[in-house]
């Protein structure tokens, strides 16, 4: 018997244990998707350079900090412009944009056959770990206190050995509940802010938490909502979407030149983080990378939501 028998109650969780992936030899749960990203490359022969994306959070160079690093951009479509001067002993870290550019990816990785690692931390529901090294992010998803995911095609034989523990860290995820998301705002930076250079394995509050969610439901919830926007916004939308994408999407990426839409959505109680409010202050002006950040609003579509509240969403957008 692993705890007490008897005493005091905890939460009293569901278990639907269908989180898209089981920790193995090929599979890392780690604390975040940087120490994800971190022990993919630990257990690769080490590259001559790693070329990243330009449009990306500036936390993906965390674990880079110790490589040679140069830069690639994109194109509106978010297709990758790829590095032309790229060798066998280079690494080039592609990205599945919002779970909505696999197809880039794909095309991409065939020109560099065994120099792709996937970043897909906006992208939970994407399959790409079989094929080619992948880090993901599950708390950019669903509620938990920390979290990551390893997955490659080898076994990661080094991997984080000490577990984070995040009870003392969970204080957001109880005060959205009781106080709502401006309450808790100040807590949930201050949990982020603890991933910041630790390389740990996940916390069992996490894992716990993982077990409880039902992901089914959630990708299926994802996928109508996003339906929902698509019918009304792809006329409207200047990034072109596919109508049935192949797994469930972190967000609706509109981009419009309706004036003032950004403060008028956020006025109205609509969160719109910036994605990358980084990539403004380190791109010219009028970069494709600087105008999608200024641009591009991350309208949300997520499990909490349905299609009276997606209605709700366009009336806001098309009165």
């Amino acid at each position: 018997m692993q705890d007490m028998m008897g005493g005091f109650f905890g939460l009293e969780l569901q278990e639907y244990n269908n989180f898209p992936f089981a920790e193995s030899d090929f599979c890392a749960f780690t604390n975040s998707g940087r120490t994800a990203l971190a022990c993919i490359l630990d257990n690769l022969p080490r590259p001559r350079r790693i070329y990243i994306p330009r449009y990306i959070c500036h936390t993906l160079a965390e674990p880079l900090t110790d490589f040679c690093t140069e830069t690639y951009g994109c194109r509106a479509d978010l297709s990758p412009i790829l590095p032309d001067d790229a060798q066998q002993e280079d690494i080039i870290i592609l990205v599945d944009y919002f779970g909505l550019t696999a197809r880039h990816v794909l095309e991409a990785a065939a020109q560099f056959p065994g120099q792709v690692i996937v970043d897909a931390t906006t992208a939970l529901f994407s399959k790409f770990g079989e094929q080619f090294p992948t880090f993901y992010s599950p708390r950019k998803f669903v509620g938990v206190p920390d979290g990551g995911v390893a997955c490659a095609p080898f076994p990661l034989v080094q991997r984080p050995a000490e577990t984070v523990s995040s009870s003392a860290t969970a204080l957001h995820l109880l005060q959205r509940i009781e106080s709502g998301a401006r309450s808790a705002a100040t807590s949930a930076q201050q949990a982020e802010n603890t991933l910041c250079g630790t390389r740990l394995a996940m916390s069992p509050l996490t894992r716990r938490l993982l077990c409880s969610i039902d992901f089914q439901t959630v990708s299926q919830k994802r996928l109508s909502n996003y339906r929902t926007l698509h019918r009304s916004l792809a006329s409207l939308n200047r990034l072109k979407l596919p109508e049935h994408p192949d797994s469930a999407p972190m967000y609706y990426p509109f981009v419009c030149g309706i004036p003032g839409m950004r403060d008028d959505l956020i006025d109205a109680g609509v969160a719109l983080p910036l994605f990358w409010e980084e990539v403004i202050d380190t791109t010219p002006a009028h970069s494709t990378e600087n105008t999608l950040s200024r641009t591009l609003l991350p309208l949300p579509i997520d499990q909490r939501y349905d299609e009276n509240d997606m209605q709700q969403l366009l009336r806001l957008i098309i009165p």
